[in-house]
Protein backbone atom coordinates (compact mmCIF):
# COMPACT_ATOMS: atom_id res chain seq x y z
CA UNK A 1 0.00 0.00 0.00
CA UNK A 2 1.46 3.24 -1.02
CA UNK A 3 2.18 6.21 1.43
CA UNK A 4 -0.07 8.92 1.65
CA UNK A 5 2.04 12.47 1.45
CA UNK A 6 1.19 15.99 1.28
CA UNK A 7 3.00 19.18 0.54
CA UNK A 8 3.10 22.85 1.33
CA UNK A 9 4.91 25.58 -0.81
CA UNK A 10 6.14 28.80 0.04
CA UNK A 11 7.80 32.14 -0.67
CA UNK A 12 10.34 33.78 1.59
CA UNK A 13 9.39 37.49 1.70
CA UNK A 14 11.36 39.78 3.72
CA UNK A 15 12.06 37.71 6.89
CA UNK A 16 8.69 35.38 6.99
CA UNK A 17 7.37 32.27 5.16
CA UNK A 18 4.13 33.00 2.89
CA UNK A 19 2.71 29.81 2.09
CA UNK A 20 1.14 29.91 -1.58
CA UNK A 21 -0.21 26.60 -2.00
CA UNK A 22 -0.71 23.21 -0.40
CA UNK A 23 -2.68 20.02 -0.84
CA UNK A 24 -2.89 16.15 -0.57
CA UNK A 25 -0.36 14.04 -3.05
CA UNK A 26 -1.07 10.60 -4.11
CA UNK A 27 2.02 8.85 -4.11
CA UNK A 28 3.64 7.69 -7.68
CA UNK A 29 5.51 4.14 -6.42
CA UNK A 30 8.60 4.86 -8.37
CA UNK A 31 9.12 8.72 -7.02
CA UNK A 32 10.27 9.30 -3.51
CA UNK A 33 9.64 12.09 -0.97
CA UNK A 34 12.77 14.30 -2.59
CA UNK A 35 11.83 13.80 -6.29
CA UNK A 36 8.41 15.10 -5.17
CA UNK A 37 9.72 18.34 -3.42
CA UNK A 38 11.49 18.61 -6.29
CA UNK A 39 9.21 18.55 -8.65
CA UNK A 40 6.57 20.61 -6.95
CA UNK A 41 9.06 23.47 -6.66
CA UNK A 42 9.96 22.85 -10.43
CA UNK A 43 6.49 23.64 -10.80
CA UNK A 44 5.85 26.13 -8.89
CA UNK A 45 8.69 28.42 -10.58
CA UNK A 46 7.38 27.63 -13.62
CA UNK A 47 4.11 29.03 -12.71
CA UNK A 48 5.34 31.68 -10.43
CA UNK A 49 8.41 33.47 -12.55
CA UNK A 50 7.46 37.27 -11.43
CA UNK A 51 7.86 35.71 -7.52
CA UNK A 52 10.97 35.19 -8.11
CA UNK A 53 14.76 36.55 -7.99
CA UNK A 54 17.40 35.62 -10.55
CA UNK A 55 20.57 33.96 -9.45
CA UNK A 56 19.04 31.10 -7.38
CA UNK A 57 19.43 27.09 -7.72
CA UNK A 58 17.15 24.81 -6.80
CA UNK A 59 18.74 22.22 -3.82
CA UNK A 60 17.03 19.11 -2.37
CA UNK A 61 17.29 18.12 1.22
CA UNK A 62 15.91 14.57 2.45
CA UNK A 63 14.43 14.85 6.25
CA UNK A 64 16.83 16.76 8.76
CA UNK A 65 15.60 20.31 8.84
CA UNK A 66 19.39 21.08 10.51
CA UNK A 67 20.97 20.46 6.88
CA UNK A 68 18.57 23.18 5.05
CA UNK A 69 19.94 26.33 4.06
CA UNK A 70 19.30 29.58 6.13
CA UNK A 71 16.23 31.45 5.43
CA UNK A 72 18.89 34.61 4.51
CA UNK A 73 20.13 32.56 1.29
CA UNK A 74 16.59 31.05 0.21
CA UNK A 75 13.56 32.54 -1.85
CA UNK A 76 11.28 29.38 -1.92
CA UNK A 77 10.62 26.42 -0.67
CA UNK A 78 8.36 22.91 -1.38
CA UNK A 79 8.09 20.77 1.79
CA UNK A 80 6.30 16.75 1.20
CA UNK A 81 5.34 15.72 4.51
CA UNK A 82 4.42 11.67 5.67
CA UNK A 83 0.12 11.44 5.66
CA UNK A 84 -2.64 13.77 4.06
CA UNK A 85 -2.69 17.91 4.93
CA UNK A 86 -4.93 17.49 8.06
CA UNK A 87 -2.86 14.70 10.36
CA UNK A 88 0.83 14.92 8.61
CA UNK A 89 3.81 14.96 10.23
CA UNK A 90 5.42 17.68 12.07
CA UNK A 91 8.32 18.24 10.24
CA UNK A 92 8.93 16.96 6.21
CA UNK A 93 10.39 14.21 5.17
CA UNK A 94 11.76 16.07 1.89
CA UNK A 95 12.36 19.62 1.45
CA UNK A 96 13.14 21.52 -2.31
CA UNK A 97 14.67 25.12 -1.80
CA UNK A 98 15.67 27.86 -4.41
CA UNK A 99 18.95 29.01 -2.69
CA UNK A 100 21.43 32.14 -3.33
CA UNK A 101 25.02 31.32 -3.27
CA UNK A 102 26.88 33.68 -1.03
CA UNK A 103 29.09 34.86 -3.12
CA UNK A 104 25.83 36.24 -4.83
CA UNK A 105 24.19 38.08 -2.14
CA UNK A 106 27.86 39.71 -1.52
CA UNK A 107 28.06 38.70 2.24
CA UNK A 108 31.85 39.61 3.30
CA UNK A 109 34.31 36.46 3.59
CA UNK A 110 34.08 36.19 7.14
CA UNK A 111 37.88 34.06 7.06
CA UNK A 112 39.51 37.00 8.50
CA UNK A 113 43.39 35.66 8.52
CA UNK A 114 45.98 37.84 10.70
Amino acid sequence: MADHYSYEVALHTGDAWRITDTGDLAQVPDRDPKETARALLQDWVLDHPRDLVGGQRLEVFGDDPGSYPPESRTGARAWVFRGRSRAHEQLPTAAAYLVTEPDDLGEPDLDIRI
